[in-house]
């Protein structure tokens, strides 16, 4: 069972960070950190993560998969088809989700997935599922004004965070045990859920420098395949994905 107990803390620095605290110790599978406040909320890319008291739904959960780590992109998508489902099929709230892990509404960030793994060799010890969904916020500060938005401003009603939790865990188990045994179905549930997947003009920024192309949708690893100008195909296993200015919509 993913959720094997509940921990819940009023206010904590990360709940990825506590949750690898007591994941080193041994702590269970499905053992579930919630916050009501993160004062150093992380995402991708060490970005930080807006988490004010109460208005987001701030979760933790340590799994302990048998998936291989070259496999383990499919942990992030199992991650954003849960919560897609459930903003979509709880709350009739339309989603779509960015490459790998951002879920969107409206074309603004609803959630932020970060997941964080201990490996050796190929062998993934333990992973920390990290989630942040907006739930009752009704503006947000500085850069974020344009680029985010939460349940409530998505429905105009007021939802509580434990609300949302306990649909939530119900489809990351459904999603986490589907990943182990057929991650194919995860790649493919993923790709319906995405406008992002296939024929989006897209530019991927990464280490290695920007990237544009049009995606081809996902391999079998869940790496986001493109095709470039010239035709040749490059699969991307990380990075940042935007769209690219001259496209207005890839639906």
């Amino acid at each position: 069972m993913i959720r094997s107990s509940i921990l819940r803390f009023d206010t904590v620095s990360s709940t990825n960070d506590l949750a690898r605290e007591l994941a080193v110790s041994g702590a269970s599978e499905g053992t579930c950190i919630v916050a009501r406040e993160q004062t150093a909320g992380r995402g991708r890319q060490g970005r930080s993560w807006s988490s004010p008291e109460g208005e987001g739904l701030y979760l933790s959960l340590i799994l302990r998969p048998t998936i291989k780590a070259s496999g383990s992109a499919v942990l992030t998508l199992a991650s954003a088809i849960a919560v897609a489902e459930v903003l979509r099929q709880t709350f009739d709230v339309s989603v779509d989700i960015k490459w790998p892990n951002d879920v969107l509404a409206s074309g603004r960030k609803i959630c932020g997935i970060l997941i964080e793994s201990a490996v050796e060799g190929d062998d993934i010890q333990f992973a920390i599922a990290g989630i942040g969904i907006n739930v009752a916020q009704r503006s947000f500060p500085g850069e974020l004004h344009d680029t985010a938005t939460s349940l409530l401003l998505e429905t105009n009603k007021a939802f509580t965070t434990e609300e949302v939790l306990d649909p939530l865990l119900d489809r990351l188990e459904r999603w986490y045990t589907v990943a182990a045994a057929n991650p194919e179905e995860v790649i493919a549930r993923w790709q319906e859920l995405s406008s992002f997947a296939r024929d989006c003009a897209v530019r991927v920024e990464s280490a290695e420098g920007k990237v544009d192309g049009v995606t081809r949708g996902l391999n079998s690893k869940g790496a986001l395949v493109i095709q470039l100008a010239g035709g040749e195909l490059r699969e991307v296993v990380s990075g940042e994905v935007s769209l690219r200015k001259t496209v207005v919509s890839c639906q």
